[in-house]
């Protein structure tokens, strides 16, 4: 998992006529020390020119070159062992997330039924809805008995998790997972740049009237602490009326790995609360 506890960032003098500005912030992070992320940060600046000078085709790969998530990091999952497990955070746009190094989580986006989507519906075809979905992880854990599922509703579509075992999110075993059950590619993508499967735990803030936060983390002057914390109440407040998911269903042997048994005791005490209405 790819977060850290300090942060720092430095400037960097750059060609205007690829970057649209003369200069740039890089961040550097470090779960040691300021004095480790200030290095870190100079080591990315340093990168980041090496990029620049290789070109554009470079640079799309540069974020994902020695990177950290930067999240703030809110708590720390640990096992019974002692070892941390997963993390909580609060993502860029205001919502908290719990990333799990090993229990896999998997989110299906059902997209908008459009008007060819209706015409072969009408010749027979089935409609593509959270009913489908669900059916289908049903008959693939008929077939696959080795897997015990969880099963949620969210605002989009399906999230489930796999309760009876842990996973590698970079394994073969993962991958047979997130393409026979038809995970969201875009989130599959997710989970191996940064290197977890991660559960959004509370609502997203355009879906409860509020837009996102102005600045993002981490903030260090009195003007954006001030302007976040005001954000902070409000999204407070308004999300006491809505919740993320809705347990469905469960499929196959429930006797819980005890680290999904961990994650989940948090994932289902702040996703499944608050209003009945999803966001």
């Amino acid at each position: 998992m790819k977060f850290a506890k300090f942060w720092v960032d430095v400037s960097v003098k750059v060609d205007k006529s690829i970057f649209g500005t003369n200069e740039l912030s890089v961040w550097g992070a470090s779960n040691e020390s300021l004095d480790l992320a200030i290095a870190h940060a100079t080591n990315r600046a340093e990168q980041l020119k090496m990029f620049a000078n290789r070109g554009l085709d470079a640079l799309r790969d540069y974020e994902y070159c020695n990177g950290y998530i930067r999240e703030e990091v809110l708590e720390e999952i640990k096992c019974s062992a002692g070892n941390t497990i997963a993390v909580m955070t609060r993502n860029n746009y205001g919502s908290l997330v719990i990333n799990a190094e090993s229990v896999f989580f998997g989110d299906i986006d059902i997209p908008e039924v459009r008007f060819f989507d209706k015409i072969a519906q009408f010749f027979g075809k089935p409609e593509k809805n959270k009913t489908f979905y669900l059916d289908k992880i049903q008959k693939f854990q008929q077939r696959n008995s080795d897997y015990a599922f969880r099963v949620y509703e969210t605002s989009a579509g399906l999230r489930l998790v796999v309760t009876n075992k842990v996973f590698d999110h970079k394994s073969a075993e993962a991958e047979r997972l997130f393409n026979g059950l038809d995970i969201d590619p875009l989130y599959v993508r997710l989970c191996h740049a940064q290197s977890c499967f991660r559960a959004r735990l509370t609502p997203k803030p355009w879906r409860i009237g509020l837009c996102r936060p102005v600045s993002s983390y981490p903030r260090t002057d009195n003007k954006s602490l001030a302007e976040f914390s005001n954000w902070l109440k409000a999204y407070g407040s308004a999300a006491k009326a809505f919740r993320a998911v809705n347990l469905l269903a469960s499929f196959g042997d429930q006797s819980m790995h005890e680290h999904v048994s961990r994650v989940l005791d948090i994932h289902d005490k702040l996703a499944c609360s608050g209003g009945e209405s999803l966001a």
